[in-house]
């Protein structure tokens, strides 16, 4: 680390004389751009754990910051690549490096790992902080990793809705019904909804891909943009699914669900009806797997190929007649 920053009980600190300890916070890249505030210098990029660190606070800072789910993955990954390759030199790093972390790992997270190695060493090189080859490119090798193939059949469904509460149960079924990503559907807003004229239905730009769906009226959708105006009626609404927070999340007021608070309350219903290996992203895979053709599940779940499409989220068990 750079000379006065320190690491105590988790916390990264500035420490200059007899002067007042400086908190910089628990995140090493936010820590190391506070310290460089402080002391009037770069943040130095020379190790993976600089590197990572450097990356992850300018994707999460930049005009247009990486998604908080991806974000969160991001984190996760640097836990297990700081402890094997943070203390390393980019320049020591080599290909033979990663592939021995990819085999020793053996799983799927591992490859998520690499691509935060590539990013991280990508940045770097475009900073000027390391030249010459990324040790992580050219490595045509990768963990197998299997798409889920899980389909929620309508009984399910129905099942699952029944268990929700009434709001948890109309989100749910928005959820499925306009096959949207958790982090589109819970910010959803009022002004989004079209209800008359020439584009009427649901029209949202996607957060992960800033894609912008439009979605028509079905008597089902409007059905359940119906229910939703019905349970939440506070004057003032801006979100078409709105949370009124207590406890010590009060403060901050009526606004959009997150999508841990969704995710939480998922898992109370789901927990109640004993249907096994369930998740909450199986209502998006189950909306694209129920339209009739890959382009048409492409097109609603804004994908801009159908291979993703056709790999992801065509689930549905084909029907085959017998032989005779």
């Amino acid at each position: 680390m750079p000379r006065g920053m320190l690491l105590r009980s988790g916390t990264y600190w500035y420490v200059r004389g007899k002067d007042a300890w400086v908190k910089l916070g628990r995140e090493f890249g936010p820590a190391l751009v506070k310290y460089a505030a402080l002391v009037g210098e770069k943040p130095t990029v020379t190790t993976v754990q600089h590197a990572v660190a450097h990356y992850i606070e300018w994707a999460s800072t930049r005009r247009r910051p990486i998604a908080a789910a991806t974000l969160e993955g991001y984190k996760n990954s640097a836990k297990n690549l700081i402890p094997v390759f943070g203390h390393m030199e980019l320049v020591d790093v080599e290909t033979t490096h990663v592939y021995e972390y990819l085999i020793k790992r053996g799983n799927v997270q591992a490859n998520r790992d690499r691509a935060l190695l590539s990013a991280a060493f990508t940045h770097a090189r475009r900073i000027g902080a390391i030249k010459g080859e990324d040790p992580t490119k050219g490595l045509e090798f990768r963990n197998e990793e299997e798409p889920r193939q899980r389909y929620l059949n309508d009984g399910e469904l129905a099942v699952l809705l029944n268990a929700a509460s009434s709001k948890l149960s109309c989100i749910l079924n928005f959820s499925y019904l306009t096959g949207m990503r958790q982090s589109d559907v819970v910010k959803v807003k009022l002004s989004d909804i079209k209800a008359d004229g020439p584009e009427t239905g649901i029209q949202v730009t996607t957060k992960k891909t800033r894609s912008t769906v439009a979605i028509q009226w079905s008597e089902e959708l409007r059905a359940c943009v119906d229910e939703a105006n019905r349970l939440w009626t506070r004057a003032g609404r801006v979100y078409l699914f709105e949370s009124s927070p207590r406890g010590p999340h009060s403060k901050r007021g009526p606004g959009p669900y997150t999508t841990g608070g969704l995710r939480a309350l998922w898992r109370v219903a789901r927990d109640k009806t004993g249907i096994q290996n369930v998740r909450l992203n199986d209502l998006r895979r189950k909306a694209g797997s129920d339209k009739d053709t890959d382009q048409d599940a492409a097109d609603l779940l804004a994908h801009k190929d159908t291979k993703v499409t056709r790999r992801h989220y065509r689930a549905k068990p084909k029907k085959a007649t017998p032989a005779r």
